[in-house]
């Protein structure tokens, strides 16, 4: 029987890794992997950053302090028109809102609205005829009124506060009706009165065309009456006044702003 007990040589004992085999094992992971950025790296790369922040920060504020302001070129007619419309216009509108007190044989008639008593037999609108059909044109258009008033009324406010010298001053007659080329109005709210001012013009030709719409797909019911003489003088000319001089200001006021506006845009592409 053999015997397996006593082996003639001893078994070796288990390899185990020498340091040289560690160190390789512990170096290979970073040996595969990219090498960390230094702390310098990271402070030049932070301070380039903040560079160019700052420096796209700077031209920011250069470019918004290099923006000029809104100018604006108020026209002497226009200011005149404004001075002469609105007196009238919130007598008119203290006729209507007044009624039947401010009409003929009314308590408030004379001697404020004593005018009346001759315009509204030209245009029933403003008459007995209107008031006693309970015709609600006449006070619908009057509401309006108010609220153009008011809108007028701040253009004024704003462009006086902010305007130096005469603004009714011009040296030619093309300054006259478009403003003179060197003599503009800048400041605070300037830009918003323009606006305010360009809507109330809107409103009031529109309110007045629909006015002179309404008599004739009315055959004329309110004004047909009268002869050619009291239509034309009396009717067609104060009305037409408020046709006309909304039409000069909204093409005025559109054009100034237009070209405000494409000068920002060329601004901003350059």
């Amino acid at each position: 029987m053999v015997s397996t007990r006593h082996h003639p040589r001893p078994f070796p004992e288990p390899a185990t890794p020498s340091s040289t085999t560690r160190s390789n094992a512990t170096d290979s992971p970073s040996k595969s992997s990219s090498p960390p950025h230094s702390d310098d790296s990271i402070v030049v790369s932070s301070s380039a950053s903040r560079k160019r922040r700052s420096n796209r920060s700077s031209h920011a504020k250069s470019s918004t302090s290099l923006t000029p302001a809104y100018s604006h070129r108020a026209p002497p007619l226009l200011l005149i028109w404004l001075f002469v419309s609105l007196p009238l216009v919130v007598w008119d509108t203290g006729y209507i809102a007044l009624r039947p007190h401010s009409m003929p044989g009314g308590k408030f008639h004379t001697p404020i609205w004593s005018l009346y008593a001759l315009y509204g037999t030209v245009d029933y609108v403003y008459g007995w005829p209107a008031w006693d059909g309970h015709v609600g044109f006449t006070a619908a258009q009057a509401s309006l009124n108010v609220i153009e008033t008011v809108m007028y009324i701040y253009y004024l406010s704003t462009v006086l506060s902010n305007g130096t010298g005469s603004l009714l001053n011009c040296r030619s007659l093309q300054g006259f009706f478009l403003g003179e080329r060197d003599k503009f109005i800048s400041g605070p709210g300037v830009a918003t009165a323009v606006v305010v001012l360009f809507s109330a013009a809107v409103m009031t030709l529109s309110k007045t065309i629909l006015y002179w719409l309404n008599e004739y797909f009315s055959n004329f019911a309110n004004v047909g009456h009268n002869s050619l003489y009291n239509l034309v003088f009396l009717w067609v000319i104060p009305n037409g006044l408020w046709l006309i001089f909304p039409a000069y200001m909204i093409y005025l006021l559109g054009k100034e702003m237009v070209a405000g506006m494409e000068g920002t845009k060329a601004e901003k592409e350059e």
